[in-house]
């Protein structure tokens, strides 16, 4: 358990997904701000979140590719170097 914990807590979207909760509910609670005044803080935070799972979805794409291109034995025929005419 304490492993899973300890995973969630190294995942960039699990902290910056904390910090703007935090944000959220400290500027709510303690400091009376309304929606709009918490949105510009918040917001970017979220971005983050999300372009950050899209990268990972186009990281983890990358390596499903790779992989059937390996089992194909594909990999290595084509070059960064020499593109296709």
């Amino acid at each position: 358990m304490w492993e899973a914990v300890k995973g969630i807590l190294s995942s960039k979207k699990a902290l910056m997904a904390f910090v703007s909760i935090l944000v959220w509910v400290v500027a709510k609670a303690g400091l009376d701000l309304s929606a709009e005044q918490i949105l510009p803080i918040v917001g970017p935070l979220w971005l983050y979140v999300f372009g950050q799972a899209v990268a990972d979805m186009g990281k983890s794409k990358a390596i499903e590719d790779r992989k059937t291109a390996h089992e194909l034995g594909t990999i290595g025929e084509t070059s960064l170097a020499d593109p296709p005419s």
